[in-house]
């Protein structure tokens, strides 16, 4: 088999991981809900342009920071996106896991430079 092969069938497995179908469960109910879908697109739209003019080099304002807080606050109080942030975050876990093993040879290699 090769690493390619592994690669291929990590990413089915990962298909089947609970973590996963939870995040999926929690995207098809967000897109059922307007008020969530909407709160949700606002919240992802407001962190997009501020990581642009971060990497751009551009000030992010007073304003700027004002409104992600308060989209942040809302989206957290919503039931919907606050059950997708949880879900997010147990599956972000498993795949960061699964970074750590597939890059411990470089790491390794590395260290010992």
């Amino acid at each position: 088999m090769n690493i390619y092969d592994t690669a291929n069938q990590l990413e089915r497995e990962l298909r089947e991981l609970d973590q996963y179908k939870k995040v999926t469960e929690c995207l098809a109910n967000i897109e059922a809900d307007e008020e969530a879908k909407a709160l949700l697109d606002e919240f992802r739209q407001i962190n997009v342009v501020l990581q642009q003019k971060q990497m751009s080099g551009q000030e992010i304002t007073e304003e700027d920071i004002a409104h992600a807080q308060g989209l942040g606050q809302r989206a957290s109080e919503n039931e919907l996106v606050k059950e997708l942030m949880t879900a997010e975050q147990m599956l972000n876990m498993v795949v960061q896991e699964i970074n750590q093993i597939i890059t411990k040879p470089l790491q390794e290699m590395y260290a010992q430079k």
